[in-house]
């Protein structure tokens, strides 16, 4: 045959598959006897390659929701070509040629029969444990023809791999593998650090990444094949490229989201990696804090302990070394094993070691190695990370109708991703007002995020005294003539702000009372005379219904 001619055969193959055109065989589907692991022994495979015909329906009376039996066929049957099967799939070719050699036994009864009976065709079975894993057999069975994969994403992708790594097709699992770091590839192209903005376009996207953690049940174990590997530590990579950071994973709602529904392997990925940035070791403690109270049932001890030597305790700031470790502590020795509140697993006395140790002077570096020190990277820049917050012209509005003389009203200000956390703990905007003022003030506060608030917990009612500061930059936007511009701006820095650990750490907040001229008369008509709108002197500072400003959080200096 001549290369022209090789080729053209080549080529065709391809065009040959689910077609009954030139076929010879039929690639039958039925749901396994025994067992899903599809550890049938030799006689039961040698059993499932007798010729059978589809079952038919019974003539009794069958519930609603029936599933197929085990045993039942399932899906069409897949026109084969046995020249094809025979040299793709090691699997296949042992039921092929089981079939041909019964052939003798079927020549030898058919003997008898007319001349114009037609030799049955090879009836070739894939156990399968599910009528769902159809189409991804199919596929499998596919690449034998075409070299392609057919899989439009990560999931379909992996059930592929695990159908050819079952049926031993040739090439078809490397093949996956292959498709599966482009996936992975295109998911860490496409991420941006650097921003919350980044993030969240990043997580309003279908992520390879995720996607590819919520099979984790499913993966291979790399200790059986090896050839997975790779995939597995892209995989790994691509996650942490996805989030990003602790504090863009916690500030962004869709991709705290995501991160609820990681596996317990998918949140070791993030906290284990040496990329994983924050704006301090706090934050990754919220981190981990959080997805455990949404995840503590889906966890057993050694994996709370996996996870939480990943927190690099001697990082720690002063409010969770002084406050939250501590309390954490009492909580898992005073709390019942494997309880909510008892999920760090720390004693009294190795917080108290790890707090000295980390607050000490610096010739204790020697101690320091007993413990995982090295920093992680710093996610803020050195210009901060901004993030929008607004208050809406109605609640304003509201707030001022309800002013009582010599009563300071406050009015929270909201963040785009619901709330912001900074340095493990929640921060609140809010201006406060006041009846007849001339200006009007803004502050920011603090407060423990929900995350510690577990049943059982003792930190919420604690009254330790902490140590909490915040370098950010605070503006908020006024108007003149179309235009936006700063009409205040100052800054915080992370020097002795005294709170006290209960629901609030800090109820009054530290800003300026009168960072915001109110042009007069503030009440103008509110007394039921002068007709006047509350809003008059807000005017400079109101754009579309909403007073807008930014906070931008700064690095520790």
């Amino acid at each position: 045959m001549s290369t022209a001619n090789a080729r053209g055969v080549f080529s065709a193959i391809p065009a040959l598959f689910g077609k009954d055109k030139d076929s010879d065989c039929d690639v039958l589907f039925r749901l396994e006897l025994l067992c899903p692991e599809r550890k049938a022994t030799e006689e039961e495979e040698a059993e499932e390659e007798q010729p059978r015909k589809r079952p038919r329906l019974q003539c009794e009376t069958v519930p609603l929701s029936t599933e197929p039996h085990a045993g039942a066929l399932v899906g069409e049957p897949l026109p084969g070509h046995l020249f094809v099967l025979r040299l793709a799939s090691e699997r296949l070719r042992a039921q092929i040629e089981r079939w041909d050699g019964g052939a003798g036994d079927r020549a030898a009864q058919g003997a008898g029969a007319s001349s114009s009976s037609v030799a049955p065709r090879p009836q070739l079975h894939v156990p399968l444990g599910s009528e769902a894993e159809v189409p991804f057999a199919r596929a499998a069975i596919g690449f034998a023809s075409t070299g392609v994969v057919a899989a439009d994403g990560v999931r379909a992708a992996l059930e592929v791999r695990r159908q050819a790594a079952y049926l031993q097709i040739d090439g078809c699992t490397a093949a996956c593998d292959e498709l599966l770091l482009g996936m992975l590839a295109a998911c860490s192209s496409s991420s941006r650090a650097g921003s919350v903005a980044a993030a969240a376009d990043r997580a309003g996207s279908s992520s390879a990444a995720v996607e590819f953690m919520a099979c984790w049940a499913q993966l291979p174990d790399p200790a059986e094949e090896p050839t997975f590997s790779p995939v597995l530590a892209a995989a790994k990579q691509a996650l942490v490229r996805h989030f990003g950071d602790a504090q863009a994973a916690f500030n962004t709602p869709s991709s705290r989201q995501q991160l609820l529904q990681l596996p317990a392997a998918g949140v070791e990925a993030l906290l284990g990696s040496e990329a994983f940035g924050t704006d301090s070791e706090d934050s990754v403690l919220l981190l981990l804090a959080t997805w455990m109270k949404a995840n503590h049932g889906q966890t057993d001890a050694a994996t709370r302990r996996q996870l939480c030597r990943l927190v690099q305790l001697v990082q720690l700031g002063r409010p969770y070394l002084t406050v939250v470790v501590p309390v954490l502590a009492a909580d898992h020795e005073t709390g019942a094993a494997g309880s909510p509140c008892a999920w760090f697993p720390i004693s009294i006395a190795e917080a108290g070691f790890i707090t000295t140790l980390a607050t000490a002077a610096a010739g204790v570096e020697k101690d320091r190695l007993l413990l995982r020190t090295a920093a992680r990277p710093q996610c803020l820049p050195e210009e901060g990370r901004t993030f929008e917050w607004v208050i809406s012209q109605q609640e304003l509005r509201e707030a001022l109708d309800e002013l009582e003389p010599e009563e300071p009203y406050n009015v929270d200000a909201s963040f785009a991703g619901d709330y912001l956390c900074a340095r493990g703990l929640e921060w609140k905007l809010f201006l406060e007002v006041e009846h007849e003022a001339t200006s009007a003030g803004i502050f920011i506060t603090c407060i423990l995020p929900a995350a510690y608030y577990v049943t059982g917990s003792s930190v919420g009612s604690s009254k330790a005294i902490a140590v909490v500061g915040l370098e950010a930059r605070l503006a908020v936007h006024g108007w003149r003539g179309g235009a936006r511009q700063t009409a205040f701006k100052n800054g915080f820095e992370a020097s002795d702000f005294a709170f006290d650990l209960g629901r609030l750490l800090n109820s009054t907040g530290r800003g300026w009372s009168s960072a915001l001229p109110l042009a007069p008369p503030q009440q103008a008509g509110a007394d039921g005379g002068g007709g006047g709108d509350v809003l008059t002197g807000w005017a400079p500072y109101l754009r579309d219904g909403r007073l807008t400003g930014t906070l931008t959080l700064l690095p520790v200096p």
